[in-house]
C-alpha cells in the first residue's frame, strides 16, 4: 500500500513545503518511504535586522511565498495534484498568525481534492525522521526509496530547538510520555539571546559555535564559568536557560563596565568574546547531556537515545553525547531545522489518530 503526503510547515520563520510517498506492509507499519520533494525558504535575512523574528513580518512573508513554493513541490516531485493521498499541516506550537497561513492553504487544497487533511504538532514531528532515516541529502537522497530505521524500544528522546526543550520517553513512535521541557528560555533561544549580548548578528548559534572553536584552538578556555544546570536539586529533567544568560549579561556588564541600561559586546576583545561563547555553550550544553544521563540513570530499560532539534546540529553537542552508554541517533542535519519533511513523516507515523484539530496552538500540548 502507497500514499503520498504533501506537508506544509509554518510555525516560524520557514515557509516549507514537502511530498513524501510511504509504502507499508499488510500490518499497516511503514517499511520504506520516498521524499519526492524538499523545499524550504528561510525569512534569515528579513528578521536579521530585528535581531529575532517579528511575528507580524513572519506571516506576511508566509502569505507572500506559500502558493509558489507548493507549486514548485509539485513540480519538482513530477506529480498532479490528483497524485496526492493526503496532505499535512503544522497546527503548533508557533506563530499564530505564521501557522493560519500554512493552516488555511492547507484546508483549502485537501477540500479542493477532496482528500484528508492531518494535522501535526511540530514538537512531536522533530522526532520523526530520526525514527524513519538514519541519512537524508536533499541534493542526494530526493527521489530514492529509504528502508525504514528500525528503532529499539523504550528510546528516550531529546528535542531542542530554538523554541523547545523536550525530553520524553517512548514507548513506541506514538507512544511518549514527557519527562522534562524548558521551564523559561529554550536552548537555542538563549544562544540566540547570547549572541546578541555578544554584539553578534542573527542568528546567532552558528556564531556563537565558531567563536567556542576559536576559543579552543587557542587554549583561550578559562576566563569565565557558568551554572551548567538549573539550582533545584529536585529538578532532575526540566531545562533553565535564564540564569545562564544572566550570568553571561553579568560578566558583559563587567568586563565593559556598563553598570545600568543595554549593553552590547561589540567593545569587547576577540579574546573575551570567545572565552565568553566557549563558557556560554559548555554550560548550555551540558544541561542537555546532565537530564539525558539523569533519564538513563532512572530508567534503566532505555535502549536507544534519540537527539532531533535544530541545536541537534551543533558538533560539539554531538561530541559530548558520544560518551553516553546507550545507542545515541541524531535526526539526519539537513531535517534538523524547520522543514516540511518532518511533518510529512510524523503524519505518516500518526495515521492521523486525533482527526484534524481545528484551531492552531501556540504552545505545546
Amino acid at each position: 500500500m502507497q500514499n503520498t503526503i504533501l506537508a506544509i510547515e509554518s510555525s516560524c520563520d520557514e515557509t516549507a513545503v514537502s511530498i513524501i510517498k510511504i509504502k507499508k506492509n499488510t500490518q499497516g507499519q511503514i517499511v520504506s518511504l520516498n521524499i519526492l520533494a524538499h523545499e524550504v525558504e528561510s525569512q534569515t535575512e528579513i528578521h536579521a535586522p530585528f535581531g529575532g523574528v517579528v511575528p507580524e513580518v513572519a506571516a506576511r512573508d508566509h502569505l507572500a511565498k506559500i502558493y509558489d513554493i507548493a507549486h514548485k513541490a509539485l513540480n519538482v516531485s513530477k506529480l498532479k495534484k490528483t497524485d496526492l493521498t493526503a496532505i499535512a499541516v503544522t497546527m503548533g506550537p508557533g506563530l499564530i498568525g505564521a501557522l493560519m497561513v500554512g493552516v488555511l492553504f492547507a484546508r483549502g487544497l485537501a477540500m479542493s481534492l477532496n482528500i484528508p487533511l492531518i494535522s501535526v504538532n511540530h514538537v512531536d514531528a522533530h522526532l520523526a525522521p530520526v525514527l524513519l532515516l538514519k541519512q537524508f541529502s536533499p541534493k542526494d537522497d530526493l527521489r530514492a526509496w529509504h528502508d525504514v530505521e528500525v528503532v529499539s524500544f523504550p528510546a528516550l528522546a531529546l528535542t531542542v530547538s530554538g523554541g523547545h526543550c523536550h525530553l520524553s520517553l517512548l514507548e513506541s513512535p506514538n507512544d511518549r510520555k514527557i519527562l522534562g521541557k524548558c521551564l523559561d528560555d529554550a536552548c537555542g533561544e538563549a544562544f540566540d539571546k547570547v549572541a546578541k549580548l555578544l554584539g553578534l548578528a542573527y542568528p546567532g548559534g552558528p556564531l556563537i559555535e565558531d567563536l567556542a572553536k576559536q576559543a579552543e584552538k587557542s587554549g583561550n578556555t578559562n576566563d569565565f564559568t557558568y551554572p551548567s544546570k538549573p539550582a533545584n536539586k529536585d529538578n532532575r529533567y526540566n531545562f533553565s536557560y535564564s540564569g545562564i544568560k544572566t550570568a553571561v549579561m553579568e560578566s558583559i556588564r563587567k568586563e565593559t563596565g556598563i553598570k545600568k541600561g543595554k549593553i552590547t559586546g561589540k567593545d569587547l576583545s576577540k579574546e573575551k568574546k570567545q572565552s565568553i561563547a566557549y563558557a556560554f555553550q559548555q554550560a548550555a550544553l551540558s544541561q542537555l547531556l546532565n537530564r539525558v544521563e539523569n533519564a538513563l540513570e532512572d530508567f534503566p530499560e532505555i535502549k536507544t537515545v534519540l537527539v532531533a532539534g535544530g541545536v541537534a546540529q551543533n558538533k560539539k553537542f554531538k561530541s559530548l553525547f558520544a560518551k553516553l552508554n546507550k545507542p545515541t541517533f541524531f535526526a539526519p542535519p539537513s531535517l534538523c531545522s524547520d522543514n516540511a519533511t518532518m511533518i510529512a513523516l510524523q503524519a505518516a507515523l500518526s495515521e492521523n489518530t486525533d482527526g484534524f484539530t481545528q484551531h492552531p496552538f501556540a504552545k505545546y500540548t
